[in-house]
């Protein structure tokens, strides 16, 4: 399902760069980095499972909106594993995909800063899409939302680099049970995990 999502608004992104590049502003920004933190709480076990810290990577589009905003589509993949924290054997792998609309707003511009170094926050909103490894688990589609900030440095006209600190937040309902059927081992409480990334990407602009 995902995979139908993600190819959705790509393709609504995409499919008409002619006349995304006739309205300016446009930038492709590969990146990677790390991203850290996540766990759920068991109901019917006095512990938890946590999501192992590893690296992450994406990219982001996004179009000039004024001369301090711009709209932004952004997609960030994780191959991680789920563990017991009473039984570090007992894991098993787990994807995680987070797709998001939103955009970033330029804090302040400076004259020496404006061409330079732009510091920026951002924000989006969108889906969680996770996909366990385990025979028998099923894939989990969650509301999620994220925020974060950074710079970005333009030593060209065309080229950029961007680092960047964000914060993910993905709910789910609390009680439940989790890539399984009501009944199964996976029964959480909680009504959100969050996860954070640092990033750093190359900036590409047209």
């Amino acid at each position: 399902m995902y995979r139908v999502s993600f190819l959705t608004v790509w393709l609504l992104l995409v499919a008409s760069p002619s006349s995304l590049l006739a309205a300016g502003g446009l930038e492709f920004t590969p990146f990677t980095g790390h991203r850290f933190g996540g766990s759920f709480e068991l109901d019917n076990h006095n512990n938890r499972l946590d999501i192992d810290n590893t690296t992450d990577w994406g990219f982001t589009i996004s179009r000039a909106a004024s001369d301090s905003t711009r709209y932004e589509f952004l997609y960030s993949h994780q191959d991680s594993s789920l563990a017991d924290t009473t039984d570090p054997d007992n894991a098993f792998g787990l994807d995680i995909h987070y797709v998001h609309l939103g955009g970033t707003v330029d804090v302040y511009s400076l004259d020496y800063y404006q061409e330079k170094i732009t510091p920026y926050i951002t924000g989006g909103l969108g889906m969680t899409f996770m996909n366990p490894s385990q025979r028998g688990y099923d894939d989990e589609t969650r509301f999620s939302l994220s925020v974060g900030g950074g710079l970005k440095w333009y030593p060209t006209e065309r080229l950029g680099i961007r680092f960047e600190m964000r914060g993910y937040s993905t709910l789910i309902d609390s009680n439940e049970s989790l890539f399984c059927d009501p009944g199964c081992n996976l029964q959480i409480e909680g009504d959100a995990f969050p996860q954070f990334e640092t990033n750093l990407g190359l900036i590409f602009s047209f």
